[in-house]
């Protein structure tokens, strides 16, 4: 039965409902999504209802209960995941549509205007997902944990990147798996059980990223994933799961929600870590300003090479006494 379908009969009942059980049922309706990826305890919290009326709402449509209300939720939602976003022309058609939108003649302000509107819209939704329970626990994590193995491939790997590069500042042990020479599941041979492994990954879900996840899981790492799906496969492995949607009009695929989430999670881990993390960027901006990696304003390299003419002096003058 499709989704519209489980809608419908969601909506059918909804006569022969009342009090909380109305709202619970308004909720899922609105949000079927969320209902396929948060917990019965979750969910009963967003809709501001016990989650006893969430199993009546279930028993009312002749299921046993909640649970089995949530399957049929991610059944459907999986069903519309293999029809709408795993087709091998995905790519195509949205560059098709993209070619059509710039081609009839649509303004370029307008194109703006539309397209920022749904960068902005992939953020609110990665937002909307957001369990405060579940940040709270990866983020106790990403502070906590032994050593954080860090992994996206293709367009994930922008939000992989940007989250190891932050930690990699506040906190050592980060280990991003980019090895360009391939052999990267090499890296997790010393991976043991209490590290961290995040996973980003975006539909068509990469299959390296889903295998290298499940063998860090058997391993005993806690599995950490951002996904653009709630039926996405990582989230069948026993793991805090973001889900950051990627539809907006970027070709191939946004990655503004799944890198906010990304600055998210690094913000957060560096408030959690405090001083030692504070210590560690000092460190670290001094050694970048002292390398000369940055280009530096025009006053500050002044300054800087006055600074740097007055400390040679002495040296000069000490060869002459020496002569």
């Amino acid at each position: 039965m499709g989704s519209v379908d489980l809608i419908e009969e969601i909506k059918e009942i909804c006569v022969d409902l009342s009090g909380q059980a109305v709202e619970a049922a308004h909720y899922l309706i609105n949000n079927p999504d969320e209902a396929a990826f948060h917990s019965m305890r979750e969910i009963a919290r967003r809709a501001n209802v016990p989650p006893v009326s969430l199993v009546r709402l279930a028993q009312r449509m002749g299921l046993p209960g909640y649970g089995e209300l949530r399957q049929r939720f991610i059944d459907t939602m999986r069903d519309r995941q293999q029809r709408d976003r795993l087709s091998p022309t995905r790519n195509e058609q949205t560059a098709r549509a993209l070619i059509h939108k710039v081609g009839e003649g649509t303004r370029l302000d307008d194109f703006v205007e539309s397209f920022f509107a749904a960068e902005l819209d992939v953020v609110r939704r990665a937002r909307a997902h957001l369990s405060e329970e579940r940040l709270t626990e990866a983020v106790d994590l990403l502070a906590a944990a032994p050593r954080v193995f860090v992994c996206g491939r293709r367009t994930s790997f922008t939000p992989a990147y940007t989250l190891a590069y932050a930690l990699r500042k506040a906190r050592p042990n980060i280990i991003l798996l980019d090895s360009p020479g391939g052999a990267v599941e090499s890296v997790l041979e010393d991976l043991e059980a209490g590290d961290a492994f995040v996973a980003v990954t975006f539909a068509p879900f990469n299959r390296l990223v889903h295998q290298l996840a499940e063998k860090a899981s058997r391993s005993g790492a806690r599995i950490i994933s951002i996904t653009d799906s709630f039926a996405a496969p990582m989230s069948e492995l026993e793991g805090l799961h973001f889900v950051a949607q990627s539809s907006g009009q970027a070709f191939p695929e946004s990655t503004l929600g799944a890198i906010a989430i990304a600055h998210l999670l690094a913000a957060l881990a560096i408030g959690r870590l405090g001083e030692p993390a504070q210590a560690r960027i000092r460190e670290n901006e001094r050694f970048l300003h002292g390398s000369g990696e940055y280009l530096l304003s025009g006053k500050l390299i002044k300054r800087r090479r006055r600074a740097s003419a007055v400390s040679r002096k002495p040296a000069a003058k000490d060869k002459r006494k020496k002569r």
